[in-house]
């Protein structure tokens, strides 16, 4: 057995994923699969057509995100073919037919997938993770932020009061309350909080004090508002550090301006007690996350998402990772919404990790033994460890 056969069959403790209920299964085709995975980040429609779901293939079929997608489906309906016009419907009941199966979509992420545990990101119920034991959940703070008006919110259109019907006028009652939710999620089970604000603002968090963030509730101007939630963050980030949860942050992409990782040097400076585990590798930004997890103990990458979004990259930066960082510092996770999606992503990590490893050996950089070893921690050691799984 080769490496890539041995680091395929080993099993993976995911530790980002946004899998969705049982109850978005019972309707799967090829189109719901395709408008909920990252080849709808394209902005391209396949329409009806033989025409226009040929021109829609002409477009993205050597896409990162599709090529990974159509092998993930390929291997889990047996299919031989491309996807082209001709066999779309071919396809589309067969994913439907699998899928109409309720117990279907979870025996892929174990059996296929090869995971024993996944940490979800329920963004739509932050702190969910389903009822079936391979889940586990983090815990999404980006609403917390949002306490300073009853109609702010996010851009998934969550804030405080939509999800939790609560509103403050003072920073004192505000934070009593976010952390006494922390405190409850964390006892139900969270392993993790989660900071997903680039989507919503840079991610340069720094020290405020709390007269500072109180002007958000009376005045909420820019400025006032980036106070009140450097002020939220930092508090939750000392709370996460008591708590033992590692802070898990979307750095790089997002809305681009300002998500570097470098942005959050201050918030990791001033919590070293805090874990923090800095998602996507930072791509495109990449040496932000290096740099930081250099010089920092308390810092931790994940490259979650970048060997789907660019294997290229993701081969580059693991090298770097592995040069930088220490043996128990590097994660994985699929970053996906379906089970199809995710079995493309670990085909994709499995790919990346290999790569790596193999190029490692033929330079002499490490022995057989030692690549089995890292490529244990990175799919599933050090996540156990890290999130006390």
């Amino acid at each position: 057995m080769g490496l890539y056969e041995k680091i395929h069959a080993m099993r993976a403790v995911n530790t980002h994923s946004h899998h969705m209920p049982d109850a978005f299964f019972k309707e799967m085709n090829l189109e719901t699969l395709l408008m909920n995975s990252y080849v709808s980040w394209c902005g391209l429609s396949p329409g009806e057509t033989s025409a226009s779901r040929q021109a829609y293939l002409d477009a993205v079929r050597y896409k990162s995100y599709f090529v990974w997608l159509m092998k993930a489906v390929q291997k889990m309906y047996e299919i031989e073919e491309d996807l082209s016009p001709y066999n779309w419907d071919g396809y589309s009941k067969a994913i439907r037919e699998a899928n109409a199966d309720p117990a279907w979509h979870k025996a892929v992420l174990s059996v296929m997938c090869g995971y024993d545990k996944l940490i979800v990101d329920a963004y739509w119920e932050p702190g969910f993770c389903g009822d079936d034991k391979i889940f586990t959940s983090t815990f999404r703070i980006d609403a917390l932020l949002f306490g300073y008006l009853k109609d702010a919110a996010n851009h998934n259109g969550n804030g405080l009061f939509s999800l939790y019907g609560k509103k403050y006028t003072t920073i004192d009652t505000y934070m009593r309350f976010v952390r006494k939710l922390i405190r409850e999620k964390a006892e139900g089970g969270c392993v993790a909080l989660k900071c997903a604000m680039a989507y919503d603002r840079p991610i340069d968090f720094e020290k405020t004090t709390k007269a500072q963030a109180s002007k958000a509730f009376s005045a909420p101007t820019p400025a006032n508002i980036k106070r009140f939630q450097d002020y939220a963050f930092f508090q939750i980030c000392k709370l996460a550090g008591e708590l033992d949860l590692p802070v898990q942050v979307h750095t790089g992409l997002g809305q681009l301006k300002g998500t570097g990782a470098m942005n959050l040097h201050s918030v990791i400076e001033a919590h070293p007690n805090t874990k923090f585990v800095l998602f996507h590798g930072g791509f495109p930004w990449t040496g932000d996350v290096l740099a930081l997890l250099h010089n920092f103990p308390n810092v931790y990458a994940d490259i979650c998402w970048l060997p789907l979004l660019s294997p290229t990259m993701a081969v580059t930066t693991l090298h770097a990772l592995i040069e930088v960082g220490t043996a128990d510092k590097i994660c994985w996770g699929c970053d996906t919404w379906t089970s199809e999606e995710s079995l493309g992503a670990r085909m994709a990590a499995d790919f990346v990790v290999n790569k790596t490893l193999e190029e490692k050996m033929r330079d002499g950089y490490l022995t057989q033994t030692d690549a089995m070893q890292l490529g244990e921690n990175i799919l599933r050691r050090n996540a156990k460890a890290l999130y006390g799984l």
